[in-house]
């Protein structure tokens, strides 16, 4: 079974009716992290419609084309925590039967916390998850369970061509 998801995952205490008026739909929570599916026309849609070029300091690694780096998710990030300096992630997979890759960085504020090379787990342990003696980061959490993104972020395809993004 394929595993492709993209999400934001984020440390702290979120406010959940904020996140819904900018997009963000919880997939799954864990302790005070919450993972919320996003892709790339989620955000260039409110990169374009908030006017923000700037992009986040991610890695070379991650520049496949659909990962998102618009610093607009920051933005987003810090209004549904109420902080100046949230914590978070960008995660993204792309398996099918076991073969495949996955991309991460993570962030607190601006500054980047993962290396060059971050993978997933790096990420969730810079989010401060622990990995247990079974289960690494990424089961901790329950990404195992999240194997796709939800329809809802079809929608953003079409607001990007309206928006000429």
């Amino acid at each position: 079974m394929p595993h492709n998801i993209c999400a934001l995952v984020v440390a702290g205490r979120v406010d959940a009716e904020r996140a819904r008026s900018v997009g963000l739909h919880a997939e799954l929570a864990h302790g005070d992290l919450t993972v919320f599916p996003i892709d790339h026309f989620f955000s260039a849609y409110w990169a374009a419609v908030r006017g923000d070029r700037a992009s986040l300091d991610v890695p070379r690694r991650c520049f496949t084309g659909v990962f998102p780096r618009q610093a607009v998710l920051r933005d987003l990030v810090r209004e549904v925590t109420g902080t100046d300096e949230p914590r978070f992630a960008i995660i993204q997979t792309e398996y099918h039967a076991g073969m495949g890759d996955q991309w991460a960085v993570a962030f607190a504020g601006e500054r980047r916390l993962t290396s060059d090379r971050a993978l997933i787990n790096e990420a969730l342990a810079a989010l401060g998850v622990r990995a247990s003696a079974s289960a690494d980061e990424f089961d901790v959490i329950g990404l195992g369970t999240f194997r796709s993104n939800p329809d809802h972020l079809d929608r953003y395809v079409d607001l990007c061509d309206e928006l000429g993004v």
